[in-house]
């Protein structure tokens, strides 16, 4: 399994770092038969079920058992579709966006261009022709995301996976606990920023809005690891093993990406500079997911290493990026002071992540009962439509469906995150980010890798699973 999970991971990371690949798929899935093979994942099946009816029963067996069979499922799927997943993996670096104009003229150029550039492009009616190009490109492979999405519903029923739980009640509440504050606060700031009102505006305006709030500016790209550094100075946290690769390339992602190629020793992080905050929070976020694969133990099992609930891979993440929301935080260590409304705009993004989530998460449930068809591509965009006040092209309506429920384990993470937030400030008042003894609790959670589950974090921290903190949360930012 490790072997497998870190060959994985290390293509992952090039194709993030925008490095060439090392291993195609198939390569990697011949070299580990019997993991992505039928048998395995029966095997791994047949553990948990014998696991889960143990008396007493083991929390710490059946989580690790529950993560590999949900590991070796998706590794199921690959091989049941190699040649469509290959295809869908290098989709972004190939050449196939046709853009209007001089770049038309000299040729195609990679989706992973036009996503970097499209969301802080000034001109609307640019953005919109990127857009309208990107839609067409991804469009033209829907046959081969539909070819995966069988494979992994195939997989889904090999491992005896069903749906989560709570799978229609968390997006809805997400959306409902939020409408008032898009509806209001949402929906004047994309008109002030857009000059576009709600309802009428165009996915690639809530993108602008999004990557290029006004308070962009103060945020330069080249002062994000200083001002990580001068934070995790203020905590007393160790990041000199932490190696970021900034260098930037043309077919490097947006954003920041950590994988663990070899943990508890070393974990690949890429982080593309950028101005703004949101590219701040997403190193943040990076170095949060990556902590969480340098704190267990190195004879920790391979699950804790490897593996674990990905919501609890979210809220990691969602912990150290939610910094960016924080004023002190943004004064002390950013050292940048914003006006209130600009702080809303950094608020109101993360209003905007969640209603998408959430709006994806639905348009997967219904896509999981009528097939990656044209039923769940209308879903999605009235979903998108009613989260974000905005038109999702068609071409891109199946894009971001995924039969894994990722959109899912992002809304569970962030309230998890929101969760001990509040824990963290109770224990060490609101600047926890820069008390030392903040240490200490953040170990608790990075030091134990992919062991606890979603649930088992929130009885720690004393409660159950509940999207309240983070409607309490956003409804502060946003106030």
């Amino acid at each position: 399994m490790a072997g497998l999970a870190s060959a994985l991971a290390r293509e992952r990371y090039r194709r993030a770092a925008g490095l060439p690949a090392q291993e195609t798929l198939r390569d990697i899935l011949r070299a580990h038969k019997l993991a992505v093979s039928a048998e395995g994942l029966a095997q791994a099946r047949e553990a948990l079920g014998n696991a889960e009816g143990e008396d007493p029963r083991r929390p710490g067996r059946i989580a690790r058992l529950a993560s590999l069979r949900d590991f070796l499922a998706r590794a199921r799927a690959l091989e049941l579709e190699p040649g469509a997943a290959q295809e869908l993996f290098e989709f972004d670096r190939r050449p196939l966006v046709k853009p209007p104009g001089d770049a038309g003229l000299h040729g195609a150029i990679p989706a992973v261009t036009v996503e970097r550039e499209l969301p802080i492009v000034r001109s609307r009616e640019k953005r919109g022709e990127m857009e309208e190009a990107l839609a067409t490109a991804v469009r033209a492979v829907d046959g081969l995301r539909s070819a995966t999405w069988d494979a992994a519903r195939a997989a889904q029923s090999e491992a005896g996976l069903r749906a989560p739980e709570g799978i229609a009640q968390w997006p809805e509440e997400i959306l409902d606990g939020t409408e008032e504050i898009f509806d209001d606060l949402g929906a004047w700031l994309l008109e002030r920023h857009t000059g576009v009102k709600a309802g009428a505006a165009a996915r690639h305006d809530v993108l602008h809005l999004l990557h290029a709030p006004r308070s962009a500016s103060a945020f330069p790209a080249g002062e994000m690891q200083r001002t990580v550094r001068r934070w995790a100075e203020m905590l007393r946290l160790v990041l000199s093993e932490m190696k970021i690769d900034d260098e930037d390339r043309p077919l490097k992602r947006p954003g920041a990406r950590a994988e663990p190629v070899d943990p508890p020793w070393e974990v690949a992080l890429t982080f593309l500079p950028a101005e703004g905050p949101r590219a701040l929070g997403a190193l943040l976020g990076a170095i949060g997911t990556a902590l969480l694969r340098l704190g267990p133990p190195p004879d920790a099992p391979p699950e804790d290493l490897w593996l674990g609930d990905p919501a609890v891979r979210h809220a990691c993440w969602e912990v150290l990026e939610g910094l960016v929301r924080d004023r002190e935080w943004l004064r002390r260590c950013a050292k940048t002071e914003l006006s209130r409304d600009d702080e809303r705009a950094i608020a109101i993004a993360a209003v905007i992540d969640c209603r998408v989530a959430a709006a994806r998460t639905l348009a997967s449930l219904q896509a999981r009962e009528s097939g990656l068809g044209s039923r769940a591509a209308a879903a999605h965009r009235d979903l998108y439509a009613r989260a974000t006040g905005a038109e999702l092209p068609a071409g891109l309506a199946l894009r971001d469906l995924d039969p894994w429920f990722g959109p899912l384990a992002h809304l569970q993470g962030r309230a998890l995150a929101a969760r001990i937030r509040e824990f963290l400030r109770d224990r060490h008042d609101e600047d926890w980010w820069r008390n030392p003894r903040s240490t200490t609790t953040l170990q608790a959670l990075w030091g134990r890798g992919g062991r606890p589950t979603c649930a088992e974090l929130w009885t720690e921290l004393g409660g159950e699973p509940a999207v309240n903190p983070l409607l309490f949360e956003l409804s502060q930012a946003c106030g």
